[in-house]
């Protein structure tokens, strides 16, 4: 009888949104980045550690492709749906990084080999994630011998003086490292060969463009172009390492299908790794991409990486009370908030670090249970509710440090407020900015905030968030149906066990 009752609850339940619908990433914005620094992730085979020295922060430690294709499934369960790898080519001595790129047709063998590469691609597409792999084309590595075969094919040795002039930032030397003449047709050529031929040879899903102010936009125009025409599906993620969102803008612009968001960056740390951010300025940083950039939803959206410090070490430098409450805040930001989020390793279990190299220490996978948790949860959030990654955001109010957004698509409006103040703050919004016989459903944490009036009263504690769904409040027709079809069905048993009971109380009489 148990299980006939259940059988008749089931529409009910289904009726009231218990199991929310999914939607599989289609578009790079819809994409959950994870961005992994292949020497410090995971040491998956020992055989290749080549000079390795875990005691020096500038020596290699022992990660490699192997290690990365060990953690796919933790990647997986973890709700990041692509990994971003640095440079895997053979670089020139002491380049763990992978940024000091000695030849660009080979694996380098602290790394593995190129079937380990070619492994760890199909691996990862048969768990539906997809890689992006790291690529420099402004320079090669320091002291390399094609500067002296080839010394055509490089800018003149000049160091970066004016760190404003854009002719100098584009032509001069970064540090030591050798600048391609991209004006040189045969630049352009050697380049967009290397870019096809890790497509062809390994079924990559696309390229993060290391460095791109560096370089002429000229040589972008013609870049890009080369090689969507043998991949229009290549995925071309521009890094643009400026807090302008106009120069972001300009990038935009040349062809590439996201740029690094650097404002966005500066924005969040600003507000967020401290007491008592403003709610003002974060909304400003909002505006700022939207205002200038019109691919602003399409921008690589970040907290930290391995050019930065840590967020958990902003924020212990900005002197908030709890570090890791603070993260958990601007994950939060970073995944309700459009482009497409792109986190750092170890950002999902809390790890510090300073400057460079204090925030590319190996990977530690089992110190934080509740933040990894907590990112999985975010991801989730992200794929489960599609206007989270492809709604338009409109301010719905704020005060001096909560801010309250709706994002809204086609089929779906979810709503995100942010209290960056440290009291709990309770705002109204009006019934007209939602619509009337609404209801918003939480989804980090249980919360239910029904119509009061002429407005919604959204509650958030010091230094926290929620997302919420709009729903329709009023029970539809087909719910009050099955109500009224399970109500007489209960009387009915009732009343039978009663003539039962009455029954053997006369047997026994």
């Amino acid at each position: 009888m148990r299980r006939g009752v259940m059988l008749l609850f089931l529409p009910l339940l289904l009726s009231f949104g218990l199991f929310p619908q999914t939607s599989e990433a289609a578009n790079w914005e819809k994409e959950r980045m994870y961005f992994i620094m292949v020497d410090r992730f995971e040491n998956g085979k020992t055989s290749n550690d080549i000079d390795v020295n875990k005691d020096d922060p500038k020596a290699y430690h022992g990660g490699d492709l192997a290690g990365v294709t060990k953690r796919l499934d933790y990647i997986k369960d973890e709700g990041f749906t692509s990994i971003w790898l640095t440079p895997v080519f053979k670089n020139r001595p002491n380049g763990y990084h992978g940024y000091w790129t000695e030849d660009y047709y080979e694996i380098d063998p602290h790394f593995g080999t190129k079937e380990e590469f070619k492994t760890l691609v199909d691996e990862a597409h048969e768990r539906d994630i997809k890689v992006v792999l790291d690529l420099v084309v402004n320079h090669l590595g320091p002291n390399h011998p094609l500067v002296e075969k080839k010394p055509d094919w490089f800018h003149e040795e000049q160091p970066i003086m004016n760190w404003n002039n854009q002719v100098e930032v584009e032509n001069n030397w970064l540090f030591d490292l050798p600048d391609f003449n991209t004006e040189n047709p045969e630049v352009v050529d050697y380049l967009v060969d290397v870019a096809n031929y890790w497509v062809d040879e390994t079924g990559i899903d696309g390229y993060r463009l290391d460095t791109v102010r560096h370089v002429p936009p000229a040589f972008w125009k013609k870049f890009i172009p080369a090689v969507k025409e043998k991949h229009p599906d290549l995925f071309l993620l521009g890094e643009v390492f400026d807090g302008d969102p106009r120069k972001i803008a300009t990038y935009s612009e040349l062809g590439f299908d996201s740029v690094t968001n650097f404002p966005f960056y500066y924005g969040i740390k600003d507000q967020f790794a401290r007491k008592n951010g403003s709610a003002e300025e974060l909304d400003s940083v909002y505006n700022r991409d939207i205002t200038f950039n019109p691919k602003a939803m399409s921008l690589a959206t970040f907290i930290d990486n391995h050019d930065l410090k840590r967020f958990i070490t902003e924020a212990k430098i900005g002197g908030t009370s709890d570090e890791e409450r603070q993260l958990r805040l601007a994950l939060f930001a970073l995944y309700a908030a459009p482009g497409m989020p792109v986190v750092y390793q170890g950002t999902e279990v809390a790890m510090p670090g300073g400057e460079d190299p204090g925030n590319r220490m190996m990977m530690e996978f089992d110190e934080n249970e509740k933040m990894q948790e907590y990112v999985k949860t975010l991801n989730q959030m992200r794929q489960d509710y599609p206007a989270f990654a492809t709604g338009k955001q409109r301010l719905l109010g704020k005060t001096d440090h909560m801010a309250v957004y709706a994002r809204e698509s086609k089929n779906q409006t979810a709503i995100y407020a942010i209290n960056l103040g440290e009291k709990k703050t309770t705002m109204r919004i009006k019934a007209s900015e939602i619509g009337d016989d609404q209801r918003l459903r939480g989804l980090l944490f249980s919360d239910l905030v029904r119509q009061d009036g002429d407005a919604y009263e959204i509650t958030l504690d010091g230094s926290s968030a929620n997302g919420y769904i709009l729903e329709d409040s009023q029970v539809n027709w087909w719910s009050l149906v099955a109500i009224g079809s399970i109500a007489p069905i209960l009387a009915l048993i009732l009343l039978l066990v009663h003539r039962r009971r009455v029954n053997r109380s006369n047997e026994k009489q």
